[in-house]
């Protein structure tokens, strides 16, 4: 036999019109998102390391649909430097770089102490004024 419902117990008309509905789409929700996230703790790596591998399209759109929409793809951040900050730059990366390239010949085209605005030499063969 049914029990009767008690005064406390939320009766059918008390409840907003859907909300079982939507009680019923989180839970599933949140059952669903978990066991996603078991799925990817024990075998996630290996199953992006084999998409990568035989599927790079797929791939490539996995990676591309994390990314945020409003990404800021801008990799030449030199635009919004002054010339002589790019100069700065170039002589700290060739301060850097020089214990490296000490062999003899192999640093050639790097700026000698008391050059030109004491910056490297333009790259031989490349770039614009290249002859093609």
């Amino acid at each position: 036999m049914a029990k009767a419902p008690s005064a406390g117990d939320p009766q059918p008309h008390d409840q907003a019109p859907g909300s079982r509905t939507r009680r019923a789409k989180k839970t599933l929700a949140d059952g669903f998102l978990e066991a996603i996230r078991a799925d990817f703790r024990a075998h996630g790596a290996g199953v992006i390391a084999e998409v990568r591998a035989e599927k790079p399209d797929q791939y490539l759109k996995l990676v591309l649909s994390v990314l945020p929409k409003d990404l800021n793809v801008n990799i030449n951040n030199l635009d919004a430097l002054s010339d002589d900050e790019i100069r700065q730059r170039i002589r700290g990366l060739e301060a850097v770089l020089r214990p490296f390239l000490e062999k003899p010949g192999f640093a050639k085209g790097l700026a000698e102490p008391g050059g030109k605005d004491g910056i490297s030499q333009p790259a031989g063969g490349a770039g614009p004024e290249a002859p093609h």
